[in-house]
């Protein structure tokens, strides 16, 4: 019970490594905040983890929308008076039915654009702007990145909003140190969600379990990664993470 008594919130909780994170997190008997659109899908996660005997309750919210992110957080802070993890999973490369991939900038409908970069980089500022206050030494901030080896073409909003969570996860990893509040980042290579097994299902033989992030996860919000702040993590399936930087 590496996080017995810890209180987590975990955006993008309502499926694919939001919800394995979580999970992942709960066995380890932390009490998790689950914050994603789907009540319905975020009710799942949560039978998901009581049948794991862990703990959780449901925050649904709009991340895309300032106002109910604002919302989110009051009712986050109503119903804890500290935070010892933030996970900030969430983020928008496809809709319902069609994936943003292959798409030059200027095709892309401004309201996709928008909704990318508040889900993707400025919910998450927003988010650790509030929470960090309620967060003491030993706290931990992960964000989720993500690989771009083919490169940005066609994924121009998404990968702006990925290298931005990258650079506030070394930005904060440096201001909060006097804090002992660690920060870091998960680049996962493509992932085996449910969402990448619908659009990407010729590359499936080739990503990486959400549940292997999901572990990693754990690790760095245990006291054996209390020494690692200001790292992004590269993960590929059937490899170690290893360090990755931009400049």
């Amino acid at each position: 019970m590496k996080l017995k008594s810890k209180f987590a919130v975990v955006t993008g909780a309502s499926t694919g490594i939001g919800r394995e994170i979580s999970i992942a997190i709960a066995k380890e008997r932390a009490l998790i905040a689950l914050v994603a659109r789907s009540k319905d899908r975020l009710l799942e996660t949560k039978t998901l983890i009581e049948k794991a005997g862990g703990g959780a309750e449901i925050f649904p919210a709009d991340l895309s929308r300032t106002d109910s992110v604002n919302q989110l957080i009051r009712k986050i802070k109503k119903t804890t008076k500290k935070i010892d993890i933030l996970i900030n999973v969430a983020g928008i490369w496809h809709g319902k039915n069609e994936v943003y991939a292959g798409t030059d900038l200027e095709k892309f409908p401004r309201k996709v654009i928008l909704e990318t970069f508040m889900v993707g980089a400025i919910a998450p500022t927003l988010l650790a702007h509030s929470f960090i206050p309620l967060m003491s030494k030993g706290a931990r901030i992960i964000n989720l990145s993500g690989t771009f080896e083919n490169g940005a073409k066609g994924w121009i909003p998404y990968y702006v909003s990925k290298r931005a969570i990258e650079d506030l996860t070394i930005g904060l990893a440096q201001e909060l140190k006097r804090k002992r509040i660690n920060v870091n980042a998960i680049s996962p290579s493509d992932c085996a969600t449910e969402a990448y097994k619908k659009y990407f299902p010729q590359y499936i033989k080739e990503a990486v379990d959400p549940i292997k992030i999901a572990e990693f996860a754990v690790y760095l919000c245990s006291k054996e990664a209390e020494k690692i702040s200001g790292k992004i993590f590269v993960l590929k399936k059937n490899q170690k993470p290893f360090e990755h930087f931009h400049f």
